[in-house]
């Protein structure tokens, strides 16, 4: 009967409780702003304070669901990430030094598991853009996963790092099965779904399936549409600045540009970047002369997920009705291909 009669009384009811960080930063001058954000298609702040004398500052305000929180020091380009439930009453301590950044955090079991990745996991895969299924820090972090699939961050964990590993996609597709009865309503687990169901029909790829179009900036600015290159071949390249592997791809791909685009080849690289700056950094240290766009959101590339994409480097060749015909073709098997379907 209230809430029929005052229904600001229901939305009380529901709020989502609050989050309160509370933190000490060393090394800063009092008054500098510490900004809580959070991307979700785009950067957004979520709340701001300022340090006080002491060093000390407090964060708060209200999440419909968990999220990865990052920290950011005004005029600093150094950020610091955490997962973030609703109601968490977190402490953190950072210390932004020059050479070695300190940051910790305390009060879930989400952000004890965090610092155990980052610290004992994640260095060893830096830079290693596939491992094989018996590495041994895959082994660790599926064990971490296993632990708390009622947890964000498991499901987080999953998506963000297990699935870009080839050799994962079994337990991937099972633990996303896990997540998806556990925590139903989680974007993650819904990402997760997509993607193993984007990827089945993918790898389906030799069997001559329409290739999604898409519309994309390019490196120079302007748009470019997939469907555009009608009546050519067409090799999709996803790949990123930082992976080592497409870069030593790239001279092999120069050399078969410039021998088959006469012939009706042409080539579309795809980046899984998103930081601009590197990403036009790399196509000028590469020299690409090809089409280049990327809409730099990383992983969360609608493009990348369009096509299953996993890992890089990963590649589709399509033909000219525009249907993917061959996937993942590289250095003499992508060779032998071109030169059977364009001499």
């Amino acid at each position: 009967m209230l809430s029929a009669l005052f229904p600001w009384l229901l939305n009380l009811a529901v709020a989502p409780p609050a989050y309160v960080l509370r933190g000490q930063v060393d090394r800063v001058a009092p008054g500098t702003t510490i900004y809580l954000t959070h991307y979700q298609d785009a950067w957004r702040t979520l709340d701001s304070a300022t340090v006080d004398a002491a060093g000390h500052v407090e964060l708060r305000g209200e999440l419909a669901a968990p999220i990865m929180g990052t920290l950011k020091i005004k005029g600093q380009k150094s950020v610091y990430q955490f997962p973030l439930h609703p109601g968490d009453e977190l402490a953190f301590q950072l210390a932004p030094e020059q050479k070695r950044r300190r940051f910790t955090v305390a009060g879930s079991v989400g952000v004890t598991q965090w610092q155990q990745f980052r610290e004992e996991i994640a260095p060893h895969m830096v830079g290693a853009t596939q491992l094989p299924a018996t590495n041994a820090d895959l082994r660790r972090l599926r064990a971490l996963v296993r632990t708390t699939p009622d947890d964000f961050l498991a499901a987080y964990l999953t998506k963000a790092y297990l699935s870009r590993q080839a050799s994962q996609q079994v337990f991937v597709d099972s633990m996303t099965a896990v997540l998806a009865g556990r925590q139903p309503a989680s974007a993650e687990v819904q990402a997760l779904g997509n993607r193993v169901r984007t990827s089945v029909a993918a790898v389906g790829a030799a069997n001559a399936q329409p290739a999604p179009d898409f519309t994309l900036p390019t490196v120079a600015g302007p748009v470019f549409s997939l469907s555009s290159l009608r009546g050519k071949y067409v090799l999709l390249d996803f790949w990123a600045s930082w992976c080592g592997p497409c870069r030593a791809e790239n001279p092999r791909l120069k050399a078969l540009y410039q021998q088959y685009q006469t012939k009706g080849l042409e080539i579309v690289s795809v980046s899984v970047d998103s930081d601009g700056g590197k990403w036009r950094k790399a196509v000028t240290q590469d020299q690409l002369p090809w089409t280049q766009v990327s809409d730099l959101k990383g992983w969360d590339s609608p493009s990348a997920q369009l096509y299953g994409v996993l890992a890089v480097p990963s590649s589709f060749l399509i033909d000219p009705a525009g249907r993917m015909v061959a996937r993942d073709l590289r250095g003499e098997a992508l060779e032998k291909r071109l030169r059977q379907i364009l001499q």
